[in-house]
């Protein structure tokens, strides 16, 4: 199977999936969660990350944000995390 072909089987079943509106659950402790946001900011950092799914990472990344750093100082990081001034 050639590239072009590979992509054409993966537009139609991701076509697919994002048809289904089913919820997915799942469970992950707070580290793990915080862990999970810290890379998709970083990730969504990244300048050549800008196709479709950036936009649905971003939600998902900003609803984690909502449930771990929601005060204090995680707020204060988090936040900071998405403006490239406070980069090392």
């Amino acid at each position: 199977m050639n590239e072009a072909e590979r992509f054409q089987r993966f537009a139609k079943e991701f076509e697919s999936l994002c048809a289904n509106s089913e919820v997915l659950k799942f469970e992950l402790t707070r580290q793990e969660m915080w862990s999970v946001f810290a890379q998709l900011q970083l990730a969504l950092r990244h300048p050549g990350n800008i196709g479709r799914t950036r936009i649905v990472a971003e939600r998902v990344a900003r609803r984690l944000q909502a449930i771990v750093a929601s005060s204090g100082a995680l707020a204060e990081v988090a936040t900071m995390g998405w403006d490239p001034q406070h980069d090392p």
